[in-house]
């Protein structure tokens, strides 16, 4: 494989550790910072180090706890198909472990790793191509290659783990767009692309990028008072610093803060990590470390498919190590670590889209974003505990969240550029966060990140492909998660004739409750019986003021050339909700419907799901309710003509809020209803 063309590579990383020898620093004991207060002012520093081209399931699909390969809430592909089962020209493909045909990196144990696999094509067209409007059925044509399905494990990446077990990971953080670095690094600097090209866009895909003018982020910053600094080596950066993508940072004059804390370099001694992680140090020790830190590594140590994990994790490792260099320094400051895009990576999640005409979310008639999951891990005393943190967010998020900080330290940094719509479903990452009960210190167990692969050795592997076609496990066993600010609820409110006698089936959508204080994205796919789709919807929180929850509602046509009456639709929310509709409107189970609402029960007074169940027919109707997971158990009920009977199954207090309920009935074996999710309580509970 020879080496990425997009950028070139410049320098080696010869002498790793020698100029700071961080890897052998001693952890920081654990103590009490001076002067807290538990908010998020007791933040006094935030590191972004944002590292290249890995999607979530490539790096953490196989994860405990997360929302990978375990998942039970995922889109069907045609034919029925699992979305982990996507087509490979006559045949199909599942993901496969990448050093399973490995044959060319061994650890220090012995163990086969997957390192270096070279770059897949994820340009605008082909990441819009995979996504395919949100059926998420088009990776391996798209990409070209079935190394698009690769995937790896606790024993390939074992700091990465033991980081994320460590700390936070978000498993619902997307990158900002369907497309390259580039963009992707747009938004985390400034929160947009210009998609309607007013100040040099739009910076849509890769080579779009340069001769920009709108503001940054850092401008904001730099208007605001607040210190901030970019740490890289200029000449060796892959290309990844964003700031030079704008007319006003190339064009600054030398002696401007644009110039000196945005363009300048870090001394070098010839090793771009040591020297990014020499500076930083320095600064820790100095108490000089500004309030807001970018850091760029440079192409080897930058994770990019060509630019190996393990020397991803040694200079993730040299950046913990030298803030850690300073006890306070350390236990003030939050490191989020985060990846531009997915490379071509497979994810199985379909990001949520801007319904259409969405103001700011659509570049030549086209959804922007959200793009694929990435993996994000938040380093800070206030989110260690191995938690996961499932609300949305993407790039913008991070800068929403120094807006929030910034806020609350009287100097508030605001940014205009981010879209009215990225701001109502994406999160401003506070919610990883416990800010009264943090944990100091560095935490034990980390493995060392002393081995690292040179480009030369990089540069001659790719992997020859899968040897195996299944679908894979995921470790066994939960994560405490954080809470959410959701509480969907879906159901089908009725079918009725239009008045061209048409068959139409309305599905409602709600956000429901004071625990819903966010707005909850939605999607509906056809299963069957029709072509198009999905459709998006975005549906606003509870309104405290008025005690109403939000909602939204549409109908689909399931009459003549859409079904006949037979129906089979999926509706999709944020952290693994899912309703499935089935059925047939001109047979028996026309008569029933079973929907979902919360309320508490009344044995614990705790919330709860009910199902409603209801028959307009003339005979009497048996339902019946299966648990899938969770809990076992199956209840039948005997529903008489014109009746309606409820029940409640406590999912708070059998299993910490989950469910994953059937519900059929007698007569019509087309006619089902699926409901997944997790009642929320405001409180911390288990992933799912």
């Amino acid at each position: 494989m020879s080496p990425v063309t997009r950028r070139t590579f410049l320098g080696s990383a010869a002498a790793l550790g020698a100029a700071v020898g961080l890897d052998s620093l001693p952890g920081v004991a654990p103590r009490a910072a001076a002067a807290t207060t538990g908010t998020i002012t007791d933040v006094k520093h935030v590191v972004v180090l944002m590292q290249e081209n890995r999607s979530f399931d490539h790096y953490f699909g196989s994860m405990k706890g997360v929302r990978g390969f375990g998942d039970r809430s995922t889109i069907q592909l045609a034919g029925g198909n699992s979305v982990f089962n996507q087509p490979d020209g006559s045949g199909r493909q599942y993901p496969w472990q990448l050093s399973a045909t490995n044959t060319w990196w061994w650890g220090s144990s012995g163990e086969l790793l997957a390192q270096c696999d070279g770059s897949l094509d994820h340009s605008w067209s082909t990441q819009h191509q995979a996504w395919n409007n949100g059926k998420m059925d088009s990776w391996i044509g798209a990409k070209g290659s079935n190394r698009t399905m690769g995937y790896m494990t606790r024993s390939d990446i074992p700091f990465h783990y033991a980081l994320a077990d460590a700390y936070t990971i978000c498993d619902a953080y997307h990158c900002s767009i369907l497309s390259a670095t580039g963009p992707n690094r747009t938004y985390l600097w400034s929160g947009t692309i210009d998609p309607n090209g007013t100040a040099g866009g739009a910076a849509y895909d890769g080579g779009s990028e340069s001769g920009l003018h709108w503001q940054t982020y850092a401008e904001a910053l730099q208007n605001a008072g607040v210190s901030w600094k970019v740490y890289q080596n200029a000449s060796d950066n892959f290309g990844d610093n964003a700031l030079a993508y704008f007319n006003q940072f190339t064009g600054a004059a030398s002696s401007s803060p644009l110039s000196q804390r945005g363009m300048g370099s870090v001394p070098s001694t010839g090793s771009t990590p040591d020297d990014i992680a020499a500076a930083i140090k320095a600064d820790s020790l100095a108490g000089t470390l500004p309030q807001v830190s970018w850091v760029v590594a440079n192409q080897l140590f930058s994770e990019h498919p060509d630019g190996p994990p393990e020397n991803g994790a040694h200079f993730v490792n040299l950046v913990l190590q030298a803030l850690a260099a300073d006890a306070d320094t350390f236990n003030s400051t939050v490191l989020f670590l985060n990846y531009d895009e997915n490379d071509g990576f497979f994810d199985h999640v379909p990001p949520p889209v801007a319904p259409a005409g969405t103001a700011d979310e659509f570049y030549s008639g086209t959804n922007i974003g959200l793009g694929f999951r990435v993996p994000m891990i938040i380093a800070s005393p206030w989110t260690r505990g191995g938690f996961v943190d499932s609300q949305v967010y993407d790039h913008t998020s991070v800068i929403r969240f120094l807006e929030t900080w910034t806020t609350a330290l009287g100097t508030p940094a605001s940014c205009p550029n981010i879209s009215a719509w990225r701001r109502q479903v994406c999160g401003d990452l506070t919610g990883a966060f416990d800010f009264a009960n943090p944990v100091y210190g560095l935490p034990g167990g980390l493995p060392g990140t002393g081995a690292t692969i040179s480009q030369a050795t990089a540069n001659t592997q790719i992997n020859p492909g899968p040897s195996n076609n299944a679908m894979p496990g995921q470790e066994s066993g939960t994560k405490p998660a954080r809470a959410l600010p959701y509480q969907p609820n879906a159901w089908v409110d009725r079918i009725e004739y239009d008045a061209n006698n048409q068959i139409l089936l309305w599905i409602d959508m709600a956000n429901q409750g004071p625990q819903a204080t966010a707005y909850a994205h939605y999607s509906i796919y056809a299963n069957a019986y029709r072509s198009g789709g999905p459709w998006q919807y975005t549906v606003a929180p509870y309104d405290a003021a008025t005690r109403t929850d939000g909602s939204a509602s549409d109908f689909f046509n399931i009459g003549a050339n859409y079904g006949n009456g037979q129906y089979d639709l999926t509706v999709v929310g944020p952290n693994r909700f899912l309703r499935h509709f089935t059925g047939n409107a001109t047979t028996a189970g026309k008569s029933a419907e079973a929907s979902t609402y919360y309320a508490p029960a009344p044995d614990t007074g705790q919330q709860a799901v009910w199902f409603k169940m209801v028959n307009t027919g003339s005979s009497s109707v048996t339902y019946t309710i299966t648990s899938n997971n969770y809990r076992g158990g199956v209840w039948t009920y005997q529903v008489a003509p014109g009746a309606t009977v409820a029940d409640y199954f406590n999912a708070v207090t059998v299993a910490q809020g989950w469910y994953d309920f059937t519900v059929t009935v007698s007569g019509d074996s087309s006619w089902s209803r699926r409901a997944v999710g997790h009642l929320e309580t405001g409180a911390a509970s288990i992933s799912g």
